[in-house]
């Protein structure tokens, strides 16, 4: 779904966004299939945290470039000036992802400034509209890497 609506996020209401959010979450369980690919991405990450405020179990689809055998995310929220809530659940406890409808639980660690530009060259191949989503702000867009734990 980011493939078909991602360049023009960043102008949607929070409340559409989540909503967007959530239906790809659910549609995460067949991404792999040819079909599912083509409509959200093969490169789609589903990270699971528990809500900082709500205590509740968050999903958040994420666009990933592998580095060895970690994975690389953007805390981009298509550009908006606002950090997404996902990056802030991830101080309760360690994440749980899925990728390739394998489970397992992550630890992360943040990407210091001096080594982001080689990582943001890795998103960009696998998803080059994230060059877009850095022009729109002004802030400094999170780089996490994942690894299992």
């Amino acid at each position: 779904m980011w493939r078909l609506l991602g360049k023009s996020a960043h102008l949607w209401p929070e409340w559409f966004y989540k909503l967007i959010s959530k239906i790809h979450s659910k549609i995460m369980r067949f991404n792999h299939s040819f079909l599912g690919e083509k409509i959200i991405g093969d490169q789609i990450l589903l990270l699971e945290t528990i809500g900082s405020k709500t205590n509740q179990l968050r999903k958040t689809p994420l666009t990933y470039a592998n580095f060895e055998n970690d994975f690389i995310v953007a805390a981009s929220y298509s550009g908006n000036d606002k950090t997404p809530d996902w990056f802030y659940n991830l101080s309760t406890d360690n994440p749980f992802i899925t990728i390739n409808n394998e489970r397992f639980e992550a630890t992360y660690e943040l990407i210091e400034s001096s080594e982001k530009e080689y990582y943001w060259g890795l998103l960009d191949e696998v998803y080059p509209t994230f060059q877009m989503y850095r022009k729109r702000t002004n802030r400094d867009i999170p780089l996490i890497k994942f690894s299992k734990a």
